[in-house]
């Protein structure tokens, strides 16, 4: 049931068409009518009107999985809070990332909570093959307009996309900086599907620096580029989380909530970190970028590893070949409600 409008049933639009209502909830109705599955399973855990469905239909069973790092600004949580706080939000499970996001998702919406991690995260079978690079995980858009409100921005003090970008760039100049004088390969991590754009933005803003990008050409080839790294460089990406799951070395740059001044957008959100750690920060300082790539570049993986999971500890968890998941199909099927069609 695609509610993208990438692709439409003619036939569930035009039973919309007749009734005076072409609403993307109206055909989503209209289409579990006509399927009346036994199991509705969702990616698209931000779009509020997808847990009106338990209600509507009670017979179906709804598993939602939460498919990126989400914020109460402008998000998920920020929507069931304000325009969907009247609704009445049903599902039977809600895989999630971890605890902390769990006890989020519990607040607005009733349901079983089983903290999964990223469900695409755990498919990927991990590498320890590394090559000694430093990566940094793209956060490019093509089409962005730059003079845009960010809109989690505060109407009083609002903050543009150029403001935003600026700082992710200098990031990226940062580190160039760093591999350079410490003989380090740069991997530019693409997520657009558009590669051949992606890397001429960063062959322009890289002049002078060599690098390696890897383009999105597969639903894995970012993690496998992630893998192959030592260290990961992230500022606003679901993927710099999954690469903590994974127990890689990743920097957490996060500059947005220093000038929009939402919570949400710090680090580890919604657990309550400081602003600074040994491997993350919430500003935008140079000597804390070099501090938290040097701790990185010398840690030891025991230490790394101690470090790594007291702090992700209830925001991320990784579970390989997805077993939590596997194991609630099974219960599904032994309990009859979900038949296997032969």
């Amino acid at each position: 049931m695609d509610l993208r409008e990438s692709a439409v049933n003619i036939f569930i639009a035009l039973k919309c068409l007749v009734r005076g209502d072409l609403s993307a909830k109206n055909y989503a109705r209209q289409f579990i009518r006509r399927v009346d599955p036994k199991l509705i399973i969702t990616f698209i855990d931000n779009f509020p009107p997808i847990y009106l469905l338990k209600d509507e239909f009670p017979g179906i069973t709804v598993w939602l999985i939460q498919n990126g790092h989400r914020s109460n600004r402008g998000d998920l949580f920020g929507l069931l809070s304000t325009e969907y706080r009247h609704q009445i939000n049903k599902v039977d499970v809600m895989f999630v990332f971890g605890r902390a996001v769990g006890e989020m998702y519990r607040q607005y919406i009733a349901g079983e909570v089983v903290n999964l991690g990223s469900l695409k995260n755990n498919t990927v079978k991990q590498s320890n093959q590394l090559d000694g690079s430093i990566a940094y995980i793209s956060t490019y858009r093509p089409n962005q307009d730059r003079g845009f409100v960010v809109p989690e921005s505060e109407p009083r003090k609002p903050v543009t996309y150029e403001t935003i970008i600026r700082r992710r760039e200098q990031v990226i100049l940062w580190l160039a900086e760093y591999c350079n004088s410490h003989n380090r390969k740069l991997v530019v991590v693409g997520k657009d599907e558009s590669p051949h754009l992606e890397h001429a933005y960063y062959q322009t803003l890289l002049r002078g620096f060599e690098f390696e990008f890897v383009g999105k050409s597969s639903s894995t080839s970012s993690y496998e580029a992630i893998d192959k790294a030592e260290i990961v460089v992230f500022t606003s990406s679901t993927l710099g989380y999954e690469s903590l799951a994974r127990g890689k070395k990743t920097a957490a740059i996060m500059l947005d909530a220093e000038i929009i001044g939402a919570t949400a957008l710090k680090f580890g959100w919604p657990k309550d970190l400081p602003s600074d750690g040994k491997f993350w920060t919430n500003r935008l300082d140079k000597n804390r970028f070099v501090e938290i790539l040097d701790y990185l570049r010398t840690v030891t993986e025991e230490d790394w590893r101690t470090t790594c999971s007291a702090t992700m500890h209830d925001i991320i968890e990784f579970n390989p070949n997805n077993t939590k998941f596997v194991e609630k199909v099974l219960e599904l099927r032994k309990s009859g409600k979900l038949q296997v069609r032969s």
